[in-house]
């Protein structure tokens, strides 16, 4: 019997780099003659529109996908951390920067929530569906991670996939959150490093 020759495809991707740092792995694989990534996995929801800027332009640019992480942005926009909720995060390993509710950062996203929550409401939808339909329906968006722990937060998760906003839907999510911001910037979590002390001006 003759042997078999397997011949197996790799695909890499990279998570969480800024634009630049795409850029340079591109150029890196290209001039050293190896594999490429050909996805990016960022953070990205309605209140955490920072690749908007650059990176979903950059991964376009290089015809990657864009596997985004994140639609809920931590559960904010689960509708668990509202204004009128006396509970917190319920596990210490929250990064307290991105859910100590008494930061000015942090308010923003509660009134962003409320406004967003209002938004569904009108457009008849629940705010989880509005704010994965927003990240799905994005060109420049390939796929979105979701991440359900139970079979009922996977049902909520579900209508998403059929959901189209209209334009005036659109317009007024980003007249609460507008195009390539982040309301708390410590949410981006990518290209940490962009802004070191010793990388400033002064």
């Amino acid at each position: 019997m003759a042997p078999t020759s397997i011949i197996a495809s790799c695909y890499i991707g990279s998570s969480s780099y800024s634009g630049s740092q795409i850029v340079e792995a591109q150029w890196t694989s290209r001039e050293r003659h190896l594999e490429r990534f050909v996805t990016e996995q960022p953070p990205y929801s309605i209140l955490v529109r920072g690749i908007e800027e650059d990176v979903l332009p950059t991964v376009r640019r290089h015809g990657m996908g864009t596997l985004t992480y994140s639609p809920l942005s931590g559960g904010w926009l689960s509708g668990r951390y509202r204004k009128n909720a006396s509970e917190g995060p319920a596990s210490a390993a929250r990064p307290q920067a991105r859910f100590d509710m008494s930061t000015p950062a942090n308010q923003r996203k509660l009134d962003a929530v409320e406004q967003l929550a209002v938004l569904a409401e009108k457009a008849g939808l629940t705010l989880i569906e509005l704010a994965v339909a927003f990240v799905i329906n994005h060109p420049g968006v390939t796929s979105a991670i979701i991440g359900p722990r139970t079979m009922e937060q996977l049902e909520a998760f579900l209508p998403s996939a059929d959901v189209t906003l209209s334009s005036d839907v659109l317009d007024a999510i980003d007249e609460i959150v507008a195009p390539g911001v982040t309301v708390n910037p410590v949410d981006n979590s990518y290209g940490d490093f962009e802004l070191r002390a010793d990388q400033r001006r002064r």
